[in-house]
This record gives structure tokens, sequence and C-alpha cells, in this order.
């Protein structure tokens, strides 16, 4: 348990995880950074929120827990301005969905101060967004990747994996690159076949959105996200969703030719190899 945590930014991951924390009894005080002073009026309505502040160094100063919950795009740059506020001795943590960059920019900005950051990736996200969608249960049977550094300290490590689970995540430790290169392939490339699939329908007949049935509608759920929040994550994650994408293309590859030259058994080992590894997903 923690004496005082903060949450940087109360959107719908930073909310759920105030609201989640709050709920198992995994922080004493809860306080909140917003930058807008409407955000900062809605946490204090909620149960889960102690004090909510316009000042990164008012937010975290008392804390020996700090969860960085903005966009990716603004994590590296709160970073450096939460090092020399936060007490001696705290952790720090982020639920970016790319870690690359931010873990490299971490040790320098850390490089003075006596805090630790460790990054955190809990893959528990939906297609909605906000304040007003948060759930205390969102990361419930969820994964979450932590990446620590090398030489982090052990205790360190143990505590935030131990507090992720506490919330009801399976936690995997991964370096930076080696997250990078899984969620490429089984987050952004899904969000961006889904998308693509809807692209394609939408230049066909409006009339055929009439037509559709469950399967589409299942197939392309993630297609409703933030188009300005997943061109982010795509651009800080560039090279590894490149590399995905050719991998894709060479399989698509592999169905078109097949079928192409009518080779009914490659098509039907193309499909029960995708039914398979659909079958033994939890």
């Amino acid at each position: 348990v923690f004496e005082n945590m903060t949450i940087i930014g109360p959107g719908l991951l930073g909310a759920s995880l105030g609201a989640a924390a709050h709920a198992k009894g995994l922080a004493k005080r809860i306080v909140v950074w917003a930058r807008r002073p409407k955000a900062r009026e809605a946490c204090l309505s909620r149960d889960w929120c102690d004090e909510a502040f316009g000042e990164i160094s008012e937010a975290a100063c008392k804390s020996d827990f700090v969860v960085v919950c903005t966009p990716v795009r603004h994590i590296e740059t709160i970073l450096t301005e939460l090092a020399p506020v936060v007490c001696d001795g705290s952790l720090v943590t982020d639920v970016g969905s790319v870690k690359g960059s931010i873990c490299q920019a971490a040790p320098a900005a850390f490089a003075n101060s006596n805090a630790t950051f460790i990054g955190s990736h809990p893959m528990a996200g939906s297609d909605k967004a906000g304040m007003g969608h948060a759930r205390s249960d969102l990361f419930e049977n969820r994964p979450c990747f932590i990446t620590p550094e090398s030489g982090t300290q052990p205790s360190l490590i143990q505590n935030l994996s131990s507090f992720w689970q506490k919330l009801g995540m399976t936690v995997t430790t991964a370096t930076a690159s080696e997250h990078d290169e899984i969620v490429a392939h089984v987050s952004h490339l899904p969000h961006a076949v889904a998308s693509a699939v809807c692209h394609l329908l939408a230049q066909r007949s409006h009339e055929w959105s009439n037509l559709i049935g469950q399967g589409l509608r299942d197939t392309t759920r993630v297609a409703a996200g933030d188009p300005a929040l997943w061109e982010e994550i795509f651009g800080q994650n560039r090279e590894a969703l490149l590399a995905a994408l050719e991998s894709f293309e060479k399989t698509c590859g592999q169905l078109r030719e097949a079928l192409a030259e009518g080779r009914g058994d490659d098509i039907r080992n193309w499909l029960a190899t995708g039914k398979e590894y659909r079958e033994g997903l939890n």
C-alpha cells in the first residue's frame, strides 16, 4: 500500500486507475494533476480523489508513487518536469503503449533524482475515451508489461509488479524493445487491419452498411478508437509496426496466391492455422 499516489492525467486510464486503486485499498491518499480546471473539478467529485492540482510540483511533491497517464507524446516532457520535484525514494511509472523512446529518455531525466522510473503498459484500453468512461474494473484479467532498466532495485520492480497484480492484471517483464515488437503485432497491427477493412468498405456503396453481420462488427470494433491517439501510437512505434505490416502482407499474399491458383488444400491449411490460434486465446 502506498501512502500517497499521484495520477498525472485523469483520462480513461488515469481515472480508472484512481477508482481501482481506491477500491482495492492500494493507496491511502490519491491526488491528481490535470491541466484543465473542469477536469480537476470532475476528479474532486469522485470518491477516489482526495485533491486535484494544476501544477505538477504540487501534485507530486508528497507522493511515493506517481503514475503518468497522459498521451504518449507528452510523457517524456512530464518525466523531465517530475524528476526534480518527486520525493526521494519515490517510484514513478507510466501507462504509455510504446516504451522505446520513453525508456530511453527516462535515465537522463532521473539522473540527478533519488526517485526511480520503471515503465509500465497496462493493456486495458477501450475504444471509448475520457474520464466519463472510467471503470474501476478496467484492469481486471488484462495483461500488463513492466520494462525496468538493468540495475533497477528488485524490490522496486516487485512493488510495481505487485501493484498491477492487485488490480487483477497478469504482469510480464520485458525490455522496451521487446515490448514494442510484441505490441506492434498484438495491438497496433490489429488496429491497423480493422481500420483498413473499414477504410475499404467506406469506399463501397453506403447501402452495404445496412447488410453487415456481427462478424464485421466484432472484427472492426477497435477501429472506432480515436484517430489522433492512434496516429500518435503508430508514429511512436513506426519501425516495429512497419515490420509487422510487412509480415502481414506476406501472410495475405500466401492466401492470395493459393486462391488465384485454386490450391484448396493450402487455403484450408491457411484458415486452419488461424482457427487453431484463435481457439487457443484465453
